[in-house]
């Protein structure tokens, strides 16, 4: 018999004898989850044939490799869960835990998140709003290492009596505007004076209007220097570090909403102010000093001598400081333009801001010798702050904020610009003191009411600005928004004063005794000596109170204590999220695709 004969003919079985016989034939563990992946590509009808094997006794890496999208997602988040170094995290992820194990260490989780982000958000907020602290720097700084302040001086008496009543002028003017009988209109020029000096004298002055509403700046200008006391019967003696001076050649002619003044030590108008600025009205000499040596925020450079540009002293105490001996004729005084006080004021100021005498002055009356001993008060800011925006560290350097007329920014010169701006946009005009361009209507007598109210409006406007938009420690933003310097130096002084007989000084018995006695006949006087207090002084520092380094150590500090979490957890984090997750789903790719071909090349 043959073969064929002797043995049963075995016919070739169908597709759906297959499936009958495949759930029943021994699989070893090593195929279980090559069946898995069969299932997800066989028919409907042979899965629901096949019975699943228990997850928990699944293998997390076949799981991924093998299974259906929900089991490798899960067993991805199991994955995590095993390695992952930031704490509690793991005992969720542990299988068979009971519901109340899982449940406590959730809420553990959320408690401590919780408590971290509001602890967190609370060092947000301070480095966010209070990044600046203010202290005293580490060591003392020497005088000789800041500039002596600049002086501008400033006479009471604004015009000469012999030359220009205003007294009588005043009386002519109500008197003609009231039409009583007999008095004359005042002459041409004597308007043009009257305007010029009623604009530096007192505001209740200003009742009787006379005179243009623009004028030009320097008719103004020359009105007030024609009437003014004469400079070398005001400054009678100087003294500069010990050293007799010429009082000309160290003052030179200021303008200033007070009038005509002098200042020492101050920068030149053509370095104070831009090329818009620089007008003729403000130009009164050709200025030898420049302040090649010395600026705001770096001071005075190595190669500096003795006696830069502007000057400084070499210590304190009145022997180096300076000196004025300063006059006035008592048949000048006029006691209705600026009251019944006559003397000076005395304005110290950095030598890059003009001087702006009706804020802050010193009075010095005559009679009287008066000692100002100067205690600077100085504040720096760190190089690690420049990187912080403006309102934030609450000053500004000097590259950052650009004023349309001066080359130096200061608050005060800030200030000064923001008015001259308001006032030409509330009156048309500026007044003659202020920065402003050629083009520029200076303000006449007519104008004096208006461009006084704009400066209350703009003060007001300021105030209700900063205050509506003021933070906890910072200064709340404006439209002029002219904040300090991060440079800044203040001049703060202490004064005593004392009773000065000068006539006792002279010795009327010798022939030079009495040429001089007549020589000051009508005259009253005063003496001023101006220095510093002490060698060396305190500055202050802005610095940071909460830098970046700070606020990473104290945010990672919280996040170690509550979760123990470190930076190597939050790039873990990341790499399971990216890195290890993308690294699975092409190892998942790879595997089907080959599974998908043993199952056709079986096939």
């Amino acid at each position: 018999m043959s073969t064929e004969s002797t043995q049963p003919h075995t016919p070739n079985p169908s597709d759906e004898e297959v499936a009958v016989r495949l759930p029943t034939a021994p699989l070893s563990a090593a195929n279980q989850w090559k069946r898995a992946a069969l299932m997800a590509r066989l028919p409907p009808a042979f899965r629901e044939t096949v019975s699943d094997d228990s997850e928990d006794e699944v293998d997390t890496k076949k799981q991924i490799k093998y299974g259906s999208g929900f089991q490798a997602a899960k067993a991805i988040i199991h994955e995590y869960c095993d390695y992952t170094t930031i704490h509690g995290i793991r005992y969720l992820g542990e299988k068979k835990r009971p519901i109340l194990e899982r449940l406590f260490w959730i809420s553990v989780l959320v408690l401590s998140i919780f408590t971290c982000v509001k602890l967190t958000l609370n060092i947000w907020d301070k480095w966010n709003n209070n990044p600046v602290i203010v202290s005293f720097a580490e060591k003392s700084t020497p005088v000789w290492q800041i500039p002596f302040p600049a002086v501008t001086v400033c006479p009471e008496t604004k015009t000469r009596r012999s030359l220009f009543n205003f007294t009588d002028s005043y009386h002519q003017v109500r008197d003609f505007a009231n039409n009583v009988s007999g008095i004359l209109d005042l002459t041409e020029r004597q308007k043009e004076i009257y305007g010029a000096v009623t604009q530096v004298c007192e505001p209740h002055l200003h009742d009787v209007e006379l005179g243009k509403a623009t004028r030009k700046g320097m008719e103004i200008i020359d009105a007030l220097t024609e009437v003014s006391p004469i400079f070398d019967d005001t400054y009678l003696n100087c003294k500069w570090r010990n050293t007799q001076k010429k009082c000309s050649e160290i003052f030179h002619k200021f303008v200033t909403e007070d009038g005509v003044c002098y200042s020492f030590n101050s920068l030149s108008p053509a370095e104070i102010f831009r090329a818009e600025g620089i007008i003729p009205d403000f130009i009164f000499r050709e200025e030898n000093h420049l302040s090649m040596d010395w600026n705001v925020e770096d001071g005075y450079s190595a190669s500096a001598d003795t006696s830069p540009y502007p000057n400084r002293v070499l210590g304190p105490g009145a022997r180096a400081g300076l000196y004025l001996f300063m006059g006035g004729m008592e048949i000048d005084f006029d006691d209705m333009c600026r009251g019944p006080v006559q003397g000076f004021k005395i304005l110290l100021h950095t030598p890059g801001d003009v001087a702006q005498v009706s804020k802050q002055y010193f009075r010095i009356p005559f009679d009287q010798e008066v000692l100002i001993s100067i205690r600077p008060k100085i504040i720096t800011t760190s190089d690690g702050l420049k990187h912080y925006e403006p309102n934030r560290r609450q000053c500004y350097f000097q590259k950052e904020r650009d004023l349309r007329y001066f080359n130096i920014y200061s608050q005060s010169n800030c200030e000064l610009e923001c008015l001259a701006n308001f006032t030409l946009a509330k009156c048309g005009c500026v007044k003659f003191s202020m920065p402003r361009n050629v083009n520029m209507p200076v303000c006449g007598a007519a104008s004096l009411k208006c461009y006084n109210q704009a400066e209350d409006e703009l003060l007001l406007r300021e105030f209700n600005q900063g205050l509506a938009s003021s933070g906890e420690n910072s200064r709340g933003e404006t439209e002029c928004n002219c904040l300090p310097s991060c440079t800044s130096i203040a001049y703060e002084a202490e004064i005593s004063q004392a009773d000065f007989d000068y006539k006792s000084v002279i010795n009327q018995d010798t022939p030079e005794g009495k040429e001089e006695q007549a020589k000051r006949e009508g005259m009253k006087m005063s003496r001023v000596s101006i220095f510093f207090k002490e060698a060396q002084f305190l500055t202050s520092r802005r610095s940071e109170l909460y830098g970046t380094t700070d606020f990473l150590a104290n945010c990672g500090g919280l996040l170690g204590l509550f979760m123990g979490v470190s930076m190597l957890s939050i790039v873990e984090l990341v790499y399971f999220c990216t890195v290890r997750l993308i690294s699975n789903l092409r190892m998942r790719r790879k595997t089907r695709k080959e599974l998908l071909q043993a199952v056709n090349k079986d096939a």
